[in-house]
């Protein structure tokens, strides 16, 4: 049997309910919000090479971009140089070391093309012989004078849009010729 609150409290409880029960649903879905840290709090890669900062000189999203294991590779990213004089970079992939030099509050690709919005290029830093496949990292070892040597885990990319010299290739629609299209009749 049912249970019925009188009519002089119906018309007050149920509003009243209604609220409890909203004033309890938001509590316990603001503790959701208190238990999880904001996302903007973390720090991480915004790219798909790996950065590193080795005093004045930055490396950012260096990457290597090859066809295969054991093919030939380039390495992809940018130096660079927040101080007030030049940096001699000397790069280690496998077992060729290349040295660059990176001039003062300049930012260099690390492929050798011209950086938008600077001059100075430097020539390509290449790898002799890739020693991981496509989709994993290989160890590059960055080192300058003043810092010492740090070694970095860097990803292999296969070479394809956007990274290599292969460019998207889309199809385009040709529609079929003579195609005519009937409405069905009214």
């Amino acid at each position: 049997m049912t249970r019925r609150l009188p009519s002089h409290l119906n018309s007050v409880s149920r509003p009243a309910l209604g609220a409890v029960t909203l004033a309890a649903a938001a509590t316990t879905l603001s503790g959701c919000m208190y238990l999880s840290p904001a996302q903007t709090t973390k720090s991480y890669e915004a790219a798909d090479g790996t950065s590193a900062t080795m005093g004045s000189l930055q490396l950012q999203n260096v990457l290597i971009v090859t066809g295969a294991k054991g093919d030939p590779g380039e390495l992809h990213g940018v130096a660079v140089n927040n101080g007030q004089s030049p940096i001699k970079l000397t790069v280690t992939a496998g077992k060729k070391a290349t040295t660059i030099t990176v001039p003062a509050t300049t930012a260099v690709r690390l492929d050798g093309k011209k950086s938008a919005g600077s001059k100075a290029i430097v020539s390509p830093v290449s790898v002799p012989s890739v020693a991981a496949q496509p989709g994993s990292s290989q160890k590059v070892t960055f080192a300058t004078a003043k810092s010492g040597a740090t070694d970095l885990q860097v990803p292999v990319m296969l070479d394809q849009y956007p990274y290599g010299s292969a460019s998207p290739d889309h199809p385009t629609f040709t529609p079929p010729p003579n195609t005519q299209v009937e409405e069905p009749p009214a």
